[in-house]
C-alpha cells in the first residue's frame, strides 16, 4: 500500500504549468518627452507545482504622471516562480529615461544633446529610445523591440511588445513626443505620444503597455503637458484542466481551449495546487 500511495503523491506532484507574468508599465514624462517602457514581460514551461501549496500572485500596477519624468510601473510575479520588473519612466524636461523592465524613453531637448533611453532586463524587455535635440522625445521600449529613438522635429515610436499562447499581445512601449507630433504606441497597449496640448494616451489596463508622452508646456506641468499613466501588468496561468484545483482568490478569468485551463489574474491574487 505504501508503494501505491507514493505513486499517486508522485503523479500528482507532476502538475506542470505554463506562466506569463507582466509587470505594470512605466509612465511617460513631461513636455516634449519620452515614452513609457512597458513593464518586465516573461514567460516559462514545465513549471512543477506542488500540490497543496498557496501560491502568491502579484499584478504590478502602471507608473504614474505625475512629474516631468514619469514613475516607474511595479512588478508582477507567481510566487517565487517567476517575477518581472515595472517598466522605467519616460523622461522629461532634458532628463534620461528610467531603466526597468523595458526602459524609459530620453526627453527631447532644445540644445544640443541627447538624453538616453532606460536600460532594459534582459528576458524581459528593451530598452527606451533616445531624445533629440530638436525637442523630440524617445519611444518607449517593448518585450520584443526597443524604443524608437527622437529626430528631426519627430519622436520615436514605442518598441513593439508580444504575443503568448493565444492570450493576446502585452509589453509595448509608449510613444514619445515632441510637441508637433505624437509617436504611437508599441503593439500591446503602449500609448501614444501628445500632440501639441492634446492628452497623451495611457498605456492600456492589463498589458503592461508604457504611457505616452506629454507634449508642450505651458508654464508647467499640466494636463497638456503631463505624459499619461503606464498600463497595469497581468499574471496568467495554463494548466492541463484535469489537474486545475480552482482553488483561487483575486478573481481571476478562467477559460478552457484544447484541453487547458487558463488562468488570468488583472489583480492580485492567489492558485492553490
Amino acid at each position: 500500500m505504501s508503494g501505491i500511495h507514493l505513486a499517486i503523491l508522485g503523479g500528482r506532484g507532476e502538475n506542470l504549468v505554463s506562466l506569463l507574468t507582466v509587470a505594470g508599465g512605466g509612465a511617460g514624462g513631461s513636455f516634449y518627452a519620452g515614452g513609457g517602457g512597458a513593464g518586465g514581460m516573461n514567460s516559462a514551461a514545465n513549471i512543477k507545482l506542488t500540490p497543496g501549496t498557496t501560491y502568491t500572485v502579484t499584478v504590478g500596477g502602471g507608473g504614474t504622471a505625475t512629474s516631468y519624468t514619469g514613475n516607474s510601473g511595479s512588478g508582477s510575479s507567481f510566487g517565487a516562480l517567476l517575477s518581472v520588473s515595472g517598466g522605467g519612466g519616460g523622461g522629461g524636461q532634458n532628463n534620461a529615461g528610467v531603466s526597468g523592465g523595458s526602459g524609459g524613453g530620453g526627453a527631447g531637448t532644445g540644445y544640443a544633446g541627447f538624453p538616453a533611453g532606460g536600460s532594459g532586463i534582459s528576458g524581459q524587455g528593451n530598452a527606451g529610445g533616445s531624445g533629440s535635440e530638436n525637442a523630440a522625445g524617445g519611444g518607449g521600449g517593448g518585450n520584443s523591440g526597443g524604443g524608437g529613438s527622437g529626430g528631426t522635429y519627430n519622436p520615436g515610436n514605442g518598441g513593439a511588445g508580444a504575443s503568448w499562447e493565444g492570450q493576446g499581445t502585452f509589453a509595448g512601449g509608449g510613444g514619445g513626443s515632441s510637441g508637433s507630433f505624437g509617436g504611437t504606441g508599441g503593439a500591446g497597449g503602449g500609448g501614444t505620444g501628445a500632440i501639441d496640448i492634446t492628452i497623451a494616451t495611457a498605456g492600456s489596463t492589463n498589458t503592461g503597455g508604457g504611457g505616452g508622452a506629454g507634449g508642450q508646456n505651458t508654464g508647467g506641468p499640466g494636463p497638456e503637458a503631463y505624459g499619461a499613466n503606464g498600463g497595469s501588468g497581468v499574471v496568467i496561468m495554463k494548466i492541463l484542466g484535469s489537474n486545475y484545483t480552482g482553488t483561487t482568490t483575486g478573481s481571476p478569468t478562467v477559460t478552457t481551449s484544447g484541453g487547458y485551463t487558463f488562468v488570468k489574474w488583472t489583480s492580485s491574487g492567489s492558485y492553490t495546487a
